[in-house]
Protein backbone atom coordinates (compact mmCIF):
# COMPACT_ATOMS: atom_id res chain seq x y z
CA UNK A 1 0.00 0.00 0.00
CA UNK A 2 1.44 3.37 -1.03
CA UNK A 3 1.89 6.28 1.31
CA UNK A 4 -1.01 8.23 -0.17
CA UNK A 5 -3.36 5.27 0.26
CA UNK A 6 -2.23 4.81 3.86
CA UNK A 7 -2.94 8.47 4.53
CA UNK A 8 -6.34 8.15 2.86
CA UNK A 9 -7.26 5.16 5.03
CA UNK A 10 -6.13 6.92 8.20
CA UNK A 11 -8.00 10.08 7.21
CA UNK A 12 -11.18 8.10 6.59
CA UNK A 13 -10.79 6.34 9.91
CA UNK A 14 -10.29 9.64 11.70
CA UNK A 15 -13.43 11.03 10.06
CA UNK A 16 -15.40 8.00 11.21
CA UNK A 17 -14.15 8.40 14.79
CA UNK A 18 -15.02 12.09 14.86
CA UNK A 19 -18.44 11.37 13.36
CA UNK A 20 -19.31 8.97 16.16
CA UNK A 21 -18.66 11.62 18.77
CA UNK A 22 -15.84 9.63 20.38
CA UNK A 23 -13.73 12.79 20.06
CA UNK A 24 -15.57 15.81 21.43
CA UNK A 25 -15.51 19.27 19.89
CA UNK A 26 -16.73 22.56 21.29
CA UNK A 27 -20.12 23.54 19.92
CA UNK A 28 -20.00 25.72 16.80
CA UNK A 29 -19.21 29.30 17.71
CA UNK A 30 -21.33 31.40 15.38
CA UNK A 31 -25.09 31.69 15.58
CA UNK A 32 -27.34 30.62 12.71
CA UNK A 33 -30.07 32.52 10.97
CA UNK A 34 -32.27 31.02 8.24
CA UNK A 35 -32.14 33.00 5.01
CA UNK A 36 -35.14 32.58 2.73
CA UNK A 37 -35.73 33.95 -0.75
CA UNK A 38 -38.70 34.15 -3.08
CA UNK A 39 -38.94 31.27 -5.50
CA UNK A 40 -37.45 32.19 -8.88
CA UNK A 41 -39.88 32.66 -11.75
CA UNK A 42 -37.57 31.13 -14.37
CA UNK A 43 -38.06 27.43 -15.06
CA UNK A 44 -35.03 26.84 -17.34
CA UNK A 45 -31.50 28.14 -17.63
CA UNK A 46 -32.29 29.22 -21.17
CA UNK A 47 -34.73 31.74 -19.72
CA UNK A 48 -32.12 32.92 -17.23
CA UNK A 49 -29.36 33.37 -19.81
CA UNK A 50 -31.69 35.29 -22.12
CA UNK A 51 -31.80 38.10 -19.54
CA UNK A 52 -28.33 38.78 -18.11
CA UNK A 53 -28.12 41.25 -15.25
CA UNK A 54 -25.82 44.22 -14.48
CA UNK A 55 -23.17 42.07 -12.84
CA UNK A 56 -19.67 40.77 -13.41
CA UNK A 57 -17.25 38.50 -11.60
CA UNK A 58 -13.49 38.69 -11.14
CA UNK A 59 -11.64 35.63 -9.87
CA UNK A 60 -8.83 36.50 -7.46
CA UNK A 61 -5.94 34.03 -7.28
CA UNK A 62 -4.70 34.49 -3.70
CA UNK A 63 -2.16 31.65 -3.43
CA UNK A 64 -1.62 27.93 -3.77
CA UNK A 65 -2.74 25.07 -1.55
CA UNK A 66 -0.37 22.12 -1.39
CA UNK A 67 -2.10 18.82 -0.70
CA UNK A 68 -2.01 15.31 -2.23
CA UNK A 69 -4.57 15.53 -5.03
CA UNK A 70 -5.59 11.91 -4.75
CA UNK A 71 -6.91 12.62 -1.24
CA UNK A 72 -9.34 15.16 -2.66
CA UNK A 73 -10.97 12.60 -4.95
CA UNK A 74 -13.16 9.56 -4.35
CA UNK A 75 -10.46 6.91 -4.14
CA UNK A 76 -12.98 4.12 -4.73
CA UNK A 77 -14.02 5.39 -8.14
CA UNK A 78 -12.85 2.98 -10.90
CA UNK A 79 -11.24 5.81 -12.88
CA UNK A 80 -8.81 6.46 -10.01
CA UNK A 81 -6.73 3.50 -11.20
CA UNK A 82 -5.60 5.77 -14.03
CA UNK A 83 -4.97 8.86 -11.90
CA UNK A 84 -1.59 10.54 -12.32
CA UNK A 85 -0.84 13.92 -10.79
CA UNK A 86 0.02 16.23 -13.69
CA UNK A 87 1.76 18.69 -11.40
CA UNK A 88 -0.69 21.53 -12.02
CA UNK A 89 -1.13 23.75 -8.94
CA UNK A 90 -4.26 23.97 -6.83
CA UNK A 91 -5.06 27.65 -6.52
CA UNK A 92 -6.94 29.33 -3.68
CA UNK A 93 -9.62 31.49 -5.25
CA UNK A 94 -11.88 34.22 -4.00
CA UNK A 95 -14.44 35.58 -6.44
CA UNK A 96 -15.32 39.27 -6.44
CA UNK A 97 -18.90 39.72 -7.65
CA UNK A 98 -19.84 43.29 -8.60
CA UNK A 99 -23.45 44.32 -9.21
CA UNK A 100 -24.28 47.83 -10.40
CA UNK A 101 -27.06 48.25 -7.83
CA UNK A 102 -26.26 45.72 -5.09
CA UNK A 103 -22.55 46.51 -4.80
CA UNK A 104 -19.64 44.15 -4.15
CA UNK A 105 -19.65 40.73 -2.50
CA UNK A 106 -17.13 37.92 -2.24
CA UNK A 107 -17.58 34.24 -2.83
CA UNK A 108 -15.15 32.60 -0.35
CA UNK A 109 -12.39 34.62 1.30
CA UNK A 110 -9.17 33.41 -0.31
CA UNK A 111 -5.95 33.85 1.67
CA UNK A 112 -4.90 36.93 3.60
CA UNK A 113 -1.31 38.22 3.85
CA UNK A 114 -0.41 35.93 6.74
CA UNK A 115 0.06 33.07 4.26
CA UNK A 116 3.05 34.75 2.62
CA UNK A 117 5.09 33.76 5.68
CA UNK A 118 3.03 31.15 7.57
CA UNK A 119 2.25 27.92 5.65
CA UNK A 120 -0.74 27.04 7.86
CA UNK A 121 -1.93 30.58 8.49
CA UNK A 122 -5.00 30.79 10.71
CA UNK A 123 -5.48 27.06 11.09
CA UNK A 124 -5.64 26.07 14.73
CA UNK A 125 -6.18 23.29 17.19
CA UNK A 126 -6.71 19.70 16.10
CA UNK A 127 -7.17 20.80 12.52
CA UNK A 128 -3.71 22.34 12.35
CA UNK A 129 -2.14 19.12 13.61
CA UNK A 130 -4.18 16.74 11.46
CA UNK A 131 -4.01 18.69 8.22
CA UNK A 132 -0.33 19.43 8.69
CA UNK A 133 0.32 15.71 9.09
CA UNK A 134 -1.70 14.98 5.97
CA UNK A 135 0.56 17.32 4.03
CA UNK A 136 -1.50 20.50 3.80
CA UNK A 137 0.27 23.84 3.44
CA UNK A 138 -0.20 27.13 1.60
CA UNK A 139 2.11 29.45 -0.29
CA UNK A 140 1.65 32.97 -1.54
CA UNK A 141 3.60 35.73 -3.23
CA UNK A 142 3.85 39.07 -1.40
CA UNK A 143 0.96 41.26 -2.51
CA UNK A 144 -1.11 38.31 -3.71
CA UNK A 145 -3.39 38.29 -0.67
CA UNK A 146 -7.10 38.93 -0.97
CA UNK A 147 -7.05 42.34 0.72
CA UNK A 148 -4.31 43.67 -1.57
CA UNK A 149 -6.32 42.60 -4.60
CA UNK A 150 -9.53 44.09 -3.23
CA UNK A 151 -7.73 47.40 -2.69
CA UNK A 152 -6.40 47.31 -6.24
CA UNK A 153 -9.97 46.77 -7.48
CA UNK A 154 -11.35 49.58 -5.28
CA UNK A 155 -13.83 47.04 -3.96
CA UNK A 156 -16.06 47.60 -0.94
CA UNK A 157 -17.24 44.17 0.10
CA UNK A 158 -20.62 44.11 1.82
CA UNK A 159 -21.13 40.35 2.20
CA UNK A 160 -19.37 37.01 1.81
CA UNK A 161 -21.11 33.99 0.29
CA UNK A 162 -19.33 30.73 1.08
CA UNK A 163 -19.22 27.60 -0.99
CA UNK A 164 -18.36 25.87 2.29
CA UNK A 165 -16.35 26.50 5.45
CA UNK A 166 -13.21 24.43 4.90
CA UNK A 167 -10.04 26.33 5.75
CA UNK A 168 -8.92 26.84 2.14
CA UNK A 169 -12.18 28.67 1.41
CA UNK A 170 -12.85 30.54 4.65
CA UNK A 171 -9.48 31.01 6.30
CA UNK A 172 -9.20 34.79 5.82
CA UNK A 173 -12.55 35.42 7.51
CA UNK A 174 -10.97 36.63 10.80
CA UNK A 175 -9.39 39.52 8.84
CA UNK A 176 -12.75 40.83 7.58
CA UNK A 177 -15.01 43.21 9.49
CA UNK A 178 -17.51 41.52 11.78
CA UNK A 179 -20.33 43.63 10.36
CA UNK A 180 -20.27 41.78 7.02
CA UNK A 181 -23.23 39.57 6.19
CA UNK A 182 -22.15 35.92 5.84
CA UNK A 183 -24.05 33.28 3.85
CA UNK A 184 -23.56 29.50 3.78
CA UNK A 185 -25.49 26.37 3.03
CA UNK A 186 -27.30 24.67 5.89
CA UNK A 187 -25.31 22.65 8.46
CA UNK A 188 -21.91 24.00 7.42
CA UNK A 189 -21.11 24.85 11.04
CA UNK A 190 -21.50 21.16 11.86
CA UNK A 191 -19.16 19.95 9.11
CA UNK A 192 -16.11 18.02 10.29
CA UNK A 193 -13.70 20.16 8.29
CA UNK A 194 -14.98 23.30 9.97
CA UNK A 195 -15.15 21.77 13.44
CA UNK A 196 -11.51 20.73 13.18
CA UNK A 197 -10.76 24.43 12.90
CA UNK A 198 -13.23 25.56 15.56
CA UNK A 199 -12.94 29.31 16.04
CA UNK A 200 -12.47 30.23 12.40
CA UNK A 201 -16.07 31.42 12.52
CA UNK A 202 -16.12 32.93 15.98
CA UNK A 203 -18.87 33.69 18.46
CA UNK A 204 -19.39 37.21 17.16
CA UNK A 205 -20.44 36.03 13.71
CA UNK A 206 -23.93 35.34 12.44
CA UNK A 207 -24.21 32.87 9.57
CA UNK A 208 -27.21 33.19 7.31
CA UNK A 209 -28.00 29.69 6.11
CA UNK A 210 -29.42 29.56 2.60
CA UNK A 211 -32.74 27.73 2.59
CA UNK A 212 -33.19 25.68 -0.58
CA UNK A 213 -36.46 24.07 0.49
CA UNK A 214 -38.53 26.42 -1.70
CA UNK A 215 -35.89 26.92 -4.39
CA UNK A 216 -36.70 26.57 -8.07
CA UNK A 217 -35.67 23.30 -9.74
CA UNK A 218 -33.56 24.30 -12.75
CA UNK A 219 -32.30 21.21 -14.50
CA UNK A 220 -29.80 19.79 -14.86
CA UNK A 221 -28.22 21.59 -11.88
CA UNK A 222 -31.18 21.20 -9.53
CA UNK A 223 -32.30 23.54 -6.77
CA UNK A 224 -31.26 27.15 -7.35
CA UNK A 225 -31.94 30.45 -5.55
CA UNK A 226 -32.14 33.77 -7.42
CA UNK A 227 -30.25 35.71 -4.76
CA UNK A 228 -30.90 39.22 -6.08
CA UNK A 229 -34.27 38.59 -7.70
CA UNK A 230 -33.13 39.83 -11.11
CA UNK A 231 -31.62 36.62 -12.50
CA UNK A 232 -28.04 37.86 -12.17
CA UNK A 233 -26.68 35.92 -9.18
CA UNK A 234 -27.65 32.35 -8.27
CA UNK A 235 -26.88 29.95 -5.44
CA UNK A 236 -27.05 26.26 -6.38
CA UNK A 237 -27.29 23.39 -3.92
CA UNK A 238 -24.39 20.96 -4.56
CA UNK A 239 -24.10 18.77 -1.43
CA UNK A 240 -21.57 16.01 -0.92
CA UNK A 241 -18.11 17.41 -0.34
CA UNK A 242 -19.84 19.01 2.63
CA UNK A 243 -23.48 18.65 3.64
CA UNK A 244 -24.37 22.23 2.81
CA UNK A 245 -22.01 22.87 -0.10
CA UNK A 246 -23.15 25.63 -2.48
CA UNK A 247 -22.02 26.55 -6.00
CA UNK A 248 -22.79 29.92 -7.57
CA UNK A 249 -23.63 31.22 -11.03
CA UNK A 250 -23.07 34.80 -12.19
CA UNK A 251 -25.22 35.79 -15.18
CA UNK A 252 -23.82 39.01 -16.63
CA UNK A 253 -23.45 40.64 -20.05
CA UNK A 254 -20.01 39.08 -20.57
CA UNK A 255 -21.59 35.62 -20.39
CA UNK A 256 -22.60 33.31 -17.54
CA UNK A 257 -19.93 31.92 -15.21
CA UNK A 258 -20.42 28.84 -13.00
CA UNK A 259 -18.29 28.80 -9.86
CA UNK A 260 -18.39 25.20 -8.66
CA UNK A 261 -16.45 25.52 -5.42
CA UNK A 262 -15.32 22.10 -4.25
CA UNK A 263 -18.21 20.32 -5.92
CA UNK A 264 -15.25 19.75 -8.25
CA UNK A 265 -11.73 20.68 -7.19
CA UNK A 266 -9.75 20.19 -10.40
CA UNK A 267 -9.85 19.56 -14.13
CA UNK A 268 -8.91 15.89 -13.86
CA UNK A 269 -11.91 15.16 -11.67
CA UNK A 270 -14.24 17.04 -14.01
CA UNK A 271 -12.90 15.43 -17.19
CA UNK A 272 -12.93 11.91 -15.76
CA UNK A 273 -16.18 12.20 -13.81
CA UNK A 274 -14.61 11.55 -10.40
CA UNK A 275 -16.26 13.45 -7.58
CA UNK A 276 -14.57 14.81 -4.46
CA UNK A 277 -14.51 12.63 -1.42
CA UNK A 278 -17.07 13.29 1.29
CA UNK A 279 -16.86 12.59 5.01
CA UNK A 280 -18.84 9.33 4.60
CA UNK A 281 -19.82 6.95 1.81
CA UNK A 282 -23.25 8.60 1.75
CA UNK A 283 -21.90 12.12 1.29
CA UNK A 284 -19.40 10.89 -1.30
CA UNK A 285 -22.36 9.47 -3.24
CA UNK A 286 -24.06 12.86 -2.95
CA UNK A 287 -20.91 14.51 -4.26
CA UNK A 288 -21.00 12.24 -7.31
CA UNK A 289 -24.60 13.28 -8.03
CA UNK A 290 -23.63 16.95 -7.75
CA UNK A 291 -20.68 16.51 -10.10
CA UNK A 292 -22.79 14.55 -12.58
CA UNK A 293 -25.28 17.43 -12.62
CA UNK A 294 -22.53 19.99 -13.20
CA UNK A 295 -21.03 17.98 -16.07
CA UNK A 296 -24.47 17.55 -17.66
CA UNK A 297 -25.04 21.30 -17.34
CA UNK A 298 -21.68 22.07 -18.93
CA UNK A 299 -22.43 19.73 -21.82
CA UNK A 300 -25.84 21.32 -22.39
CA UNK A 301 -24.53 24.90 -22.03
CA UNK A 302 -20.95 24.88 -23.37
CA UNK A 303 -20.99 28.67 -23.59
CA UNK A 304 -20.94 28.90 -19.78
CA UNK A 305 -17.48 29.46 -18.34
CA UNK A 306 -16.73 26.96 -15.55
CA UNK A 307 -14.32 27.82 -12.75
CA UNK A 308 -13.59 24.84 -10.51
CA UNK A 309 -12.73 24.96 -6.84
CA UNK A 310 -8.99 25.20 -7.35
CA UNK A 311 -8.43 25.34 -11.10
CA UNK A 312 -9.93 26.96 -14.16
CA UNK A 313 -11.30 24.67 -16.82
CA UNK A 314 -9.40 26.70 -19.38
CA UNK A 315 -6.13 28.41 -18.51
CA UNK A 316 -2.42 28.09 -18.11
CA UNK A 317 -1.41 26.72 -14.73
Amino acid sequence: MGKSRIIAVVAAGAAAVFATGAVAFPPPGASRQPSTFERAQASTWDEVFAQPGPIRVQTLDTGIVHFPKELLLNGDHPAMEEFVDDGSPLRVFAHLVRHEKRGDVLIDTGLDARYATEPLGHMRGVGRLVMGWLGLSFSQRPGQDVHAQLRDANAEVGAIYFTHLHSDHATALPTFDESLSLYTGAAELDDLGHRLNHGLVDDARVLRELDFSNAAMLEPLGRAIDLYGDGSFWAISTPGHTTGHVSYLVNGPEGPVLLTGDACHMRWGFENGVAPSGATSETTAQAQVSLDRIRAFSERYPEVEVVLGHQRMMGND
